[in-house]
């Protein structure tokens, strides 16, 4: 089946860069286990098998089987299936045809013309007809349903069947020297009702071979595993197709010499139906008659059984290969438009047993599609998720899909007895590397659930065991708030939370241990912070979240002693829940590994799945795509509102200056995460409260970084629907200040 796999693979290769998720939908070897029945009474199923991945065959039908664009796409797939089995069993047969009965036919070429469209229609009608069927049929009714998706699919090809049959029975007569004139002689002859010549016999013997063959195959395949309880290999599949074809063979000679008779006789008209045909061979040549042939006929059509459903099989498997029901199931989801301004989700809330899930609308927008403006709400521009790359990931959904099969990683640890993916730690090198903002060589990495977990393993790590000094953690002003409530919370007798850094600046006391947290880009203002305190009992975080060329210009890679990274900045996505930690020392390696593997025995597996599945994209192209797309929003965004503010006299901004950026190897403009805004009148002493009566914007005050509250952080990472309505309210509050500001 080599050339089977290579043919069919050539016909779906699809672009890297694809927008659409997957063009084929999830396939299986075997169409009968989709029936309740055998799946109830299988001990084994094919879709729990740890060698292959789920299998449905046109999953699509039920993944969304309201949509027409999902049953149409079934029938794509069907007609592939159908074309590459059709053509295959033609081919091969045709050869073996002309030695078992000589002289017959000639012409590869013209059957393969007419068995391609007919066989591809067949399965394309069949396989999705059946999968209806079944579903609204009782259990005992499952032979039923595939005799009348069988008449059904055969009724549809046979409108491609007939004229081709036609065709060949006349030339292997004799009639005709080529197919062409073969179709123009006879229409000028017989008119075009002349290419459907006995087109009622052709229906009378194939509407029951094509019923009959495909429910004999469906049902043997059915016993075959109840008994065998596995999976059955590519050659028995074929010798079911064999038996199926050969049993119907025989039982269809009958029909087969009456079609074949009425379809030469042309003109000359000396039958006068199906009955009289019959009646005709059984009166004048015997009842013997009507079975001439059946051995050879018996002979032929079992071993093009045999390659046909062989084929047939293959190929659903190779198409189930490519893209699984989930990918289905996620790319009906996200074709939820939700006007643009929200989203759809495979975990969403769904009010309809029945139904997709419901919309979830973005901030200030409302109803079932999200269409619906609210014009009385507040722009929330206080929390951080990174959703300005959710666009970006839109535009790599095919290369971003992900699919995880049941049985995945369902053991504590790894094959290494490690908590972390070996793969996905050489990604993350491979990352630093490219963008030149991070030291790797000789260093160890751990990872976390985020940067939150690391942040307090770290803290945990550079502490002394001696309960009687506890260390003291500090960070300068403006800090993450995180670092005091986490520090807090954990209430250990082996440090605690002292506040401003510069506190400790002329602290002469060696004994006394430190950790600094050091933010860089910091959180909130965006600035490249340094460690303030120096010395043999000062250790210290550097927290690195933000030292992507989305934020920030890359001057230089870090080289601290405790580094920490988090997914959530680089790649967008925060509900992920993935961070790491590089580390110099190994001590201090491993007891942040011990206190990870006490706290959570490591990071979810699924979790370090999804991203090593999100770096392998980044990686594409030295990661120049998403950077750029980064860059480049958060720029624009950065210089919108600097323009708004520059023309305010009640508010200003952080100073940042563009810097020489390595990853990019040019100056790069200022794109920080967050705006600092500063209320600049003695009497707006609370920004923050400000900013929410005046113009009903909701930002994070400047006391929950240690801050005064004459700041406000403003977040600009979140969707572009937030940032828009954030500039718009901004505007009018600046457009209603009095006078122009003095420049």
């Amino acid at each position: 089946m080599e050339t089977v796999e290579s043919w069919v693979s050539s016909l779906l290769t699809v672009p890297e860069n694809s927008n659409s998720l997957c063009l084929s939908t999830y396939l299986s070897m075997d169409a009968p286990t989709f029936q309740k029945i055998s799946l109830d009474t299988l001990e084994y199923k094919r879709c729990n098998s740890p060698m292959e991945p789920p299998c449905r065959f046109f999953a699509s039908v039920n993944a969304a089987e309201n949509k027409p664009f999902y049953f149409l796409h079934a029938v794509y797939e069907g007609m592939i299936a159908g074309g590459a089995a059709g053509v295959i069993a033609e081919a091969v047969a045709h050869g073996g045809g002309k030695i078992i009965l000589e002289g017959l036919y000639s012409g590869l070429a013209g059957n393969l013309a007419g068995v391609l469209p007919a066989s591809a229609i067949f399965v394309g009608v069949y396989e999705p007809t059946k999968q209806k069927l079944l579903k609204s049929l009782p259990e005992n009714l499952s032979a039923l349903a595939q005799l009348t998706a069988g008449v059904i699919g055969g009724a549809a090809s046979s409108l491609v069947r007939v004229p081709t049959e036609v065709v060949k029975q006349r030339m292997q007569t004799g009639q005709f020297a080529s197919a062409p004139d073969a179709v123009r002689l006879i229409v000028s002859k017989e008119g075009f009702k002349g290419l459907y010549a006995g087109y009622g016999s052709f229906l009378l013997r194939d509407l029951p071979f094509d019923a009959i063959q495909f429910c004999i195959y469906e049902q043997m395949l059915m016993g075959y595993k109840l008994l065998a309880k596995r999976d059955l290999k590519d050659a028995e599949i074929a010798i079911v197709g064999a038996f199926a074809g050969a049993i119907t063979g025989a039982m269809t000679t009958p029909l087969d010499v009456v079609k074949t008779r009425l379809m030469v006789q042309g003109s000359a008209n000396q039958y006068k139906g199906i009955v009289d045909c019959a009646r005709t061979i059984a009166k004048e040549e015997g009842t013997r008659a009507l079975l001439k042939g059946v051995g050879p006929r018996v002979l032929w059509i079992g071993v093009g059984g045999a390659i046909f459903f062989g084929v047939l099989e293959k190929t659903k498997q190779i198409l189930a290969q490519r893209c699984p029901e989930p990918k289905i199931e996620a790319e009906a989801v996200a074709a939820i438009s939700c006007s643009g301004h929200g989203r759809a989700y495979l975990d969403g809330l769904v009010l309809d047993e029945n139904k997709e899930p419901v919309c979830e609308c973005n901030t200030c927008y409302g109803g079932p599609d999200c269409s619906q403006f609210l014009p009385d709400c507040a722009a929330d521009a206080n929390g951080g998720d990174p959703l300005f790359l959710e666009p970006f990931w839109m535009q790599h959904a095919a290369s971003s899909a992900l699919v995880v099969a049941g049985w995945h990683r369902m053991s504590y640890k790894y094959s290494d007895n490690s908590f972390n993916s070996e793969e996905l730690e050489k990604h993350i090198r491979k990352v630093h590397s490219i963008v030149r903002n991070a030291c790797t060589d000789k260093r160890y990495i751990v990872f976390g659930a985020g940067s939150t977990q690391l942040l307090n393993a770290a803290v945990h790590a550079l502490s002394p065991d001696n309960s009687s000094s506890p260390a003291r953690v500090v960070a300068s002003i403006p800090f993450y708030p995180v670092y005091e409530l986490q520090t807090d919370i954990f209430r250990s007798v082996n440090f605690n939370f002292q506040g401003d850094t510069s506190l400790w600046k002329n602290n002469s006391d060696a004994g006394t241990e430190i950790i600094e947290f050091v933010t860089s880009p910091n959180n909130p203002d965006g600035q490249l912070n340094k460690a303030v305190l120096h010395g043999s009992n000062v250790k210290t975080i550097h927290d690195h979240a933000y030292y992507w060329p989305h934020f920030t210009a890359i001057p230089a890679p870090a080289d601290g002693d405790v580094m920490i990274f988090t997914l959530s900045k680089l790649t967008g996505h925060a509900g992920s829940r993935f961070g790491w930690a590089i580390i110099k020392d190994e001590a201090i390696y491993q007891r942040m590994s011990t206190y990870l593997a006490l706290n959570t025995m490591g990071v979810s597996r699924d979790s370090q799945l999804r991203s090593l599945k999100l770096l392998k994209v980044v990686l594409a192209g030295g990661g120049r795509d998403i950077f750029e797309f980064g860059h480049e929003t958060m720029k624009k965004r950065w210089e919108k509102l600097n323009k708004v503010i520059s023309m305010s006299k009640r508010f200003s901004l952080q100073k940042l200056a563009p810097k020489y950026c390595t990853y990019f190897q040019k100056i790069s403009g200022v794109s920080p995460a967050y705006g600092w805004l500063k209320c600049e009148k003695e009497e707006d002493k609370h920004c923050s409260a400000v900013l929410q009566a005046a113009a009903n914007i909701i930002g994070r005050e400047g006391s929950l970084f240690y801050a005064e509250d004459r700041y406000v952080r403003l977040s600009l990472i979140k969707s572009q629907d937030d940032f828009e309505l954030l500039l718009h309210k901004l505007n009018e509050l600046v457009a209603g200040e009095e006078g122009p500001k003095n420049m």
